[in-house]
């Protein structure tokens, strides 16, 4: 790369890489079967992703330092897990090297049934989250006859099932929110409640509009 890129201002480079690796998705597959305490766990391989090209951050390492933060911050990073018990993640990451730069993370576990949460088991430490812009949790049990989150489930199980995700999005929700000038938006999507999904969705508002939790009228 030619010496005279360096020498514009930083916050000019910094808009050129935006606009060399666009926006796009990286699917994050973990283990068939494996059960991890970490939302990002290490043993994870990347399935697809868009088609973008990173060569850009091997032409140097000052670079690599400026442009690989912008990458992943216009990276939506998907998470799936398909497991017989699913659980909700109590750490971040057991040190998946793209955990320090994520800002958008979609989280999902396909599953027969969803293993009881413990808050006392989260060990979120706010500044894991500070530079996250989004979050999304899905838990989806639509492909299986008699679960604990599926179709034909008993109604009351499947309802405590629905309040410990939500519980456990609010703790994120507040952890998102420490030490930044924005609201944090929690939305329920109930739409795929009787399908066996549960959707939640956390997003910053710089425009400090009302958090909104959005549900279905009462029957």
């Amino acid at each position: 790369m030619a010496p005279d890129f360096l020498a514009l201002p930083l916050e000019i480079r910094l808009e050129i890489y935006g606009l060399v690796f666009g926006r796009g998705k990286a699917v994050i597959a973990v283990k068939n079967g494996h059960t991890s305490s970490s939302m990002l766990p290490q043993n994870s391989t990347f399935q697809t992703h868009t088609q973008r090209s990173s060569q850009l951050l091997r032409v140097s390492k000052s670079v690599l330092m400026e442009a690989r933060p912008i990458l992943y911050a216009n990276t939506t990073f998907h998470v799936l897990n398909q497991v017989f018990a699913g659980k909700l993640p109590t750490t971040i990451t057991n040190g998946h090297p793209c955990a320090p730069f994520i800002k958008q993370l979609i989280w999902q576990v396909d599953c027969d049934l969803l293993k009881h949460f413990y808050p006392g088991d989260l060990r979120l430490d706010p500044e894991d989250t500070a530079q996250w812009n989004s979050l999304e949790l899905r838990c989806r049990a639509d492909t299986w006859r008699n679960s604990f989150l599926g179709e034909w489930c008993d109604r009351e199980s499947f309802v405590k099932g629905r309040e410990q995700v939500l519980a456990y999005a609010r703790v994120f929700q507040i952890a998102m929110g420490t030490h930044t000038a924005s609201n944090v938006n929690l939305i329920e999507d109930r739409s795929q409640l009787g399908r066996g999904r549960i959707i939640l969705r956390l997003s910053r508002n710089r425009q400090n509009l009302t958090q909104e939790v959005l549900s279905l009228p009462p029957a």
